[in-house]
């Protein structure tokens, strides 16, 4: 028997887009229920660690309780994530075993499932990941280096460096997404990155980078696309994602007056994520 939590809290139901950004970490564990003739939501996230139950209920209030369940229940098996030709990220070491056995020269990629997101299943993150292996792709044979900026789990930048970026830096704002970001770095025996806390609103970008990720809410991408943009070297790459349907046209016309042009715009389910080009001419589309 194993010991599971969850974390229970009430809403505001127009806050309800708010709090799935706030819970990406867990959606794959995330309920939010509407509540008959209210203006009220609840959030339900399950079979959480004692730490990550603990760290939510510091973060946005709410509740906890545990559950005991059988272990062969209550651990979800995450299938591999196969981003075109290039890549597969595996959550388990017995799957990254199973695969580099069969990858036939496809690089593979630990990242277990944690409360730093990005494991590669959520629409974003796996949207982005197919963007780094197209861009990639356009940039063989190339040196390139990458931004991540909003690392959580470090999974773009470490994908990057598989994927043939010679050097990737990552920041993000959460001390716990460093502290499991570098982690995933020592598990994948991954050199060459480099990852910090950072604050992308108190953040000037010194440099620029052929490549930049930012998977941010569509608030803050909002807030500091001038400086994103900045971080992009001319003719450079932009992956971009975390944004709601709703604010896609926001978004969108914030980096369009910062100088990048919109390639590429994928939608799924509520997420949208895109691919834009630094401009040298201060034409966009």
């Amino acid at each position: 028997m194993s010991t599971h939590y969850t974390w229970k809290k009430l809403g505001s139901a127009k806050w309800e887009d708010a709090w799935v950004e706030r819970l990406r970490e867990v959606s794959d564990r995330l309920a939010i229920t509407a509540l008959a003739r209210a203006k009220t939501i609840r959030l339900e996230a399950f079979q959480l660690t004692k730490a990550q139950a603990a760290r939510l209920k510091k973060a946005f209030g709410g509740t906890v309780s545990a559950q005991k369940k059988q272990r062969a229940v209550s651990e979800a098996v995450t299938a591999p994530i196969r981003v075109r030709n290039r890549l597969i990220v595996v959550g388990s070491e017995g799957a990254r075993t199973a695969e580099t056995k069969a990858a036939d020269g496809r690089a593979v990629l630990l990242i277990p499932a944690g409360m730093a997101f990005g494991t590669g299943d959520h629409a974003t993150t796996a949207t982005c990941l197919r963007f780094l292996a197209d861009v990639s792709e356009e940039l063989a044979g190339q040196p390139w280096e990458i931004l991540d900026l909003g690392s959580g789990s470090g999974i773009l930048a470490l994908a990057a460096r598989l994927l043939g970026a010679r050097r990737a830096e990552a920041g993000d704002f959460d001390p716990h997404a460093v502290r499991t970001a570098k982690e995933n770095a020592r598990l994948n025996a991954i050199q060459g990155v480099v990852i910090k806390k950072l604050d992308v609103r108190e953040w000037q970008p010194q440099r620029t980078w052929g490549v930049v990720a930012a998977n941010l809410f569509s608030d803050l991408l909002m807030e500091v696309a001038p400086k994103i943009a900045a971080s992009v070297a001319p003719g450079g790459r932009l992956v971009f994602s975390g944004i709601l349907r709703k604010q896609e046209a926001e978004v969108v016309a914030a980096f369009r007056r910062a100088g990048l042009r919109i390639d590429r715009l994928v939608r799924k389910g509520k997420w949208v994520s895109g691919l834009a080009t630094r401009i040298l001419s201060g034409k966009t589309r």
